[in-house]
């Protein structure tokens, strides 16, 4: 087998929660707290009133499918079960009781099956310091997962969170009186840092009104509030060279994924998040430092991995699958990889070293998707950790996935430690097989007690007939 790629390893470095200021301590914003008005100070760059009758598209893209299309795991990397649609169910302008707003609408179809809308301003609007102010009512309901964030428009250029990310708000619908400022970076150790303050409202939920979320960014400082209120501040210091270049905006409802976990029978359908307005100010008489330049290896979070990594889990003389590479994606507890002298076919097989603790996972990907139609099984050998109970085996298409679960099956002992499993490929529920390009994927391994847990995993033989 030939292929030849970097692989990005992405792990969890470091979380810093820090709750929001009391009455007492309140840090105070750099502004006063916003109502209608423009802030002390600013002025009005870049505006949507959402006073039209169909969405402004000079300001917003829309996002659609299950992330796939964007290079990313089927569901948006984050276990996420919603397809992002530009249907006017999803999305729209909604007038009611005297407000003009942006609509954004979750709904399930059938059971387990969810739509909803994601909006971006990339490539038509983003900014570089200054103020965002957002007026928005929230969702509620397990599983519903709003938010209104940024990215850097360097995501082009660079894997997340080499780009750098800012949630200015994010609501886990089963806690709808709570909300989360974050900020995600690569740090000097190339590892995922993030730092995350969080506000309770002392009475009622975000979803019961309006409320305004804010950031105000300088090359210096980033704090995030809402109603004035200061939920997060962090000084922009030593590695955090993401903050110092543009990005741009993103509002969308979310259903299920790993932090809020899925809907249930106490979640009610639709749900909608209303925009009022999206504000974005710039400092009178502020001049801007010239943003840093990109380092891509710096910036990159993880391990960089050899040429041809893949091949070790291939069978030799399997060549069908052409040129690959394998990634990972997770919570903090998604493996890092390396290569086993210890093998069942040939010399060496891939190693997945899950780090446990958290989901993740890693998967093989193909250059080019392929017709397995006129195959049967997928067969391959694993050697396990001791206390390793089940984990998800997953095949992806261009369009769809499906997933299976190891318990569900028995491997063939075939010496050193290494059990041979066959799966039928018509397992794989809702899988179109004309179209493979991930042949292999193992997410989430666990113990008796359903626990994420860490450890090797050796991949040998893989192969389809």
């Amino acid at each position: 087998m030939r292929s030849t790629f970097c692989l990005y390893v992405y792990f969890f470095a470091l979380i810093i929660i820090l709750p929001a200021c009391g009455s007492d301590d309140e840090v105070p914003s750099l502004v006063d707290p916003v109502v209608d008005e423009t802030p002390e100070g600013y002025a009005l760059i870049w505006a949507d009133e959402f006073n039209g009758s169909t969405i402004n598209f000079d300001n917003w893209n829309h996002e659609l499918g299950d992330g796939t299309a964007y290079g990313l795991p089927a569901g948006w990397g984050n276990n996420e079960l919603q397809l992002y649609t530009d249907l006017s169910a999803n999305s729209g302008i909604d007038k009611t009781n005297d407000v003009s707003a942006l609509r954004i609408t979750a709904s399930e179809l059938t059971a387990g099956n969810y739509t909803s809308a994601k909006l971006t301003s990339q490539s038509k609007f983003s900014l570089r310091f200054g103020r965002v102010d957002v007026k928005a009512k929230m969702p509620f309901g397990q599983g519903i997962w709003p938010a209104i964030w940024m990215l850097g428009d360097n995501i082009t250029d660079i894997t997340w969170p080499g780009c750098g990310e800012i949630d200015i708000v994010e609501i886990l619908g089963q806690n709808p009186n709570q909300m989360y400022s974050t900020v995600h970076f690569t740090n000097s150790d190339n590892g995922l840092e993030s730092i995350q303050g969080d506000y309770t409202l002392s009475s009622g939920d975000f979803s019961d009104d309006y409320h305004v979320y804010s950031l105000e960014w300088t090359p210096e400082t980033i704090h995030l509030l809402v109603d004035g209120i200061s939920v997060n501040e962090l000084s922009v210091e030593g590695d955090m060279k993401e903050f110092l270049r543009s990005f741009y905006i993103i509002l969308n409802v979310a259903v299920g994924g790993y932090w809020p976990g899925e809907p249930d029978g106490s979640t009610v359908f639709p749900q909608q998040m209303l925009v009022d307005y999206v504000r974005v100010y710039e400092q009178i008489d502020f001049l801007a430092p010239d943003a840093p330049i990109l380092d891509i290896a710096e910036e990159t979070i993880g391990q960089i991995l050899e040429a041809n990594i893949a091949d070790h889990a291939i069978q030799d003389g399997f060549d069908i699958l052409g040129n690959l590479e394998v990634l990972v994606w997770g919570g903090g507890g998604e493996p890092n990889v390396g290569i086993s002298d210890s093998a069942i076919e040939g010399d060496s097989s891939l190693v997945f070293n899950f780090q446990g603790g958290n989901w993740g996972g890693g998967y093989i990907k193909m250059q080019d998707p392929v017709d397995m139609s006129t195959y049967t099984n997928v067969h391959f050998s694993l050697k396990l950790p001791v206390d390793l109970n089940d984990a998800e085996i997953k095949l992806e298409g261009t369009s769809t996935d499906a997933t299976v679960y190891l318990a569900n099956y028995t491997g063939e002992d075939v010496g050193t430690g290494f059990f041979a499993y066959t799966i039928p490929l018509g397992d794989f529920v809702g899988l179109d097989v004309s179209d493979i390009n991930i042949p292999f994927a193992m997410w989430n391994p666990q113990n008796t007690a359903q626990e994420f847990i860490g450890g090797e995993v050796l991949i040998d033989n893989l192969y389809f007939d």
